[in-house]
């Protein structure tokens, strides 16, 4: 394998983790939005309020944020001087807690949905850029460049230093489909969709076990690793692509969305949705980087201190010394060229609503995200407030990547047939940014189109439906 490839390869995800804060978008309090026809996207059962709306190209539905292990302050500290100190042991810490770092963003590009056959059923469109990220660091990988093999934790013992990644970047062409059943008391949907795969890192395997001799402290390593790519080995011409390639890159996939939803009486209702079931087949601009001899055990006696000074006194130096002596003892090949597919993190939604009238409302709602047989479980309890037609707003306590301080909160309004709407679900994040591990925020702009006001029909009415809704 070439250095030069290997190198860019590893820098490019490097800096797919710099520049974009890293977070754990759950989207908690977009569920329980109701007059927000977006919220379709977290549950495609919840049928809009609206007979019709369309969202401003690029603009009707715009996220950032990031949920982090720790706090920018919790890693850098200022003196007077405004001299910089790099926290390491504070980052380990916090890295022991929670070791896992995960991604979603969203872009709408073009949505759109409309009530048809009288009201009874509803079809959307939507086509959007999303990105989904999880890189799964371990503590020891930290504790070994910190502390050294002498480490307790690490000395005497074998342990993977390997880290996981998964990223995705790719469009998603979507069609929906929802109506009512049980004399209006459920409603059902569907969403299905064609992925356009864009960019891709993962690691079908990911072993770099350690184990320090406690007799000599000689250093015994076994590796084991995959690393599958699309778009990442040329990404400095990624522009240069004709239009279609950019659209259309050649990295096919599926998936599909399923929600329900049942009123139990004016009062209780429930609902569940289960997202983002789908895969990408990658067979455009792919490379694999793999171990040369899998399993095979080789030995590293370290870098003497004068050679780790000069490397740290120079980043260029740093770069190729410090690579030439990993390549010296992990061989690594590179495959251009192949096939292999990858799966979204699906996406899970359990929520329940208690509605005191039209205007008052308390919700609770358990999400998840599945991931490399893991599972990560999300909370939210919120109160919406909703004002027909005009103004919703919406106050919430999340919890999530095991923080306890999220306070989340939401409002959306509308002048005519234009609407404006903004959500957090971690609004002190927003005041005090370096102080916090999380952020989020989520805006866009409607053009909506309001039912025709109707005498109430006879039963309890479908969440998040208006009243009038023909059966």
């Amino acid at each position: 394998m070439k250095q030069k490839t290997f190198c860019y390869t590893i820098i490019c995800l490097l800096l797919v983790q710099s520049p974009v804060k890293i977070f754990a978008q759950h989207d908690l309090s977009q569920y329980n939005m109701q007059i927000v026809p977006q919220r379709i996207f977290q549950n495609p059962a919840f049928i809009p309020e609206q007979k019709f709306f369309i969202g401003i190209p690029a603009f009707s539905g715009v996220q950032s944020g990031y949920a982090n292990p720790f706090s920018y302050n919790d890693v850098i500290e200022r003196d007077g001087y405004d001299s910089v100190t790099f926290q390491v042991e504070n980052f380990l810490g916090k890295l022991s807690k929670n070791d896992l770092l995960r991604l979603y963003s969203n872009l709408d590009v073009l949505s759109f949905g409309t009530s048809i056959s009288k009201g009874r059923f509803f079809f959307g469109f939507s086509v959007r850029e999303r990105l989904s990220q999880h890189i799964m660091i371990p503590e020891n990988l930290g504790n070994l460049l910190w502390y050294g093999n002498a480490y307790p934790g690490i000395f005497g013992r074998s342990v993977n230093i390997a880290p996981t990644v998964n990223f995705t970047a790719y469009d998603e062409w979507a069609a929906s489909f929802s109506g009512y059943a049980m004399h209006r008391k459920m409603t059902w949907g569907g969403r299905l969709k064609y992925l356009s795969g864009r960019i891709n890192a993962t690691t079908t395997k990911s072993e770099f076990n350690v184990y320090t001799d406690t007799s000599t402290y000689q250093i015994n390593m076994r590796s084991d690793f995959e690393l599958q790519t699309s778009g990442v080995h040329n990404i400095d011409r990624y522009m240069n692509q004709r239009i279609s390639s950019l659209v259309f890159p050649g990295n096919n996939g599926l998936g599909m969305d399923l929600g329900l939803s049942y009123q139990f009486n004016d009062q209780i209702a429930v609902s569940a949705s289960v997202l983002d079931v789908g895969f990408i087949n990658w067979s455009a601009n792919t490379m694999t980087l793999v171990s040369h001899n899998p399993g095979q055990e080789f030995y590293f006696d370290g870098l003497k201190l004068n050679d780790f000074t000069d490397m740290l006194g120079n980043l260029d130096s740093f770069g190729k010394k410090l690579t030439d002596s990993i390549l010296k003892l992990v061989k690594i090949d590179t495959i251009y060229g192949g096939k292999y597919t990858t799966w979204l993190p699906v996406r899970y939604n359990l929520g329940g609503s208690y509605s005191i009238n039209d205007h008052h409302h308390f919700n609770l709602l358990l999400n998840g995200i599945s991931w490399d047989h893991h599972f990560y479980p999300a909370l939210s309890v919120s109160y919406y407030y909703q004002l027909p037609r005009i103004l919703g707003v919406m106050v919430s306590y999340n919890l999530f990547n095991n923080q306890y301080t999220n306070f989340g909160a939401g409002f959306s309004i509308s002048a005519g047939p234009l609407q404006f709407y903004a959500i957090s679900d971690n609004i002190p994040a927003l005041i005090n940014y370096k102080g916090s591990s999380s952020f989020s925020l989520q805006f866009g702009i409607n053009i909506a189109i309001s039912q025709k006001r109707e005498a109430p029909s006879e039963g309890p009415k479908p969440e998040g439906t208006s009243a009038g809704v023909p059966e």
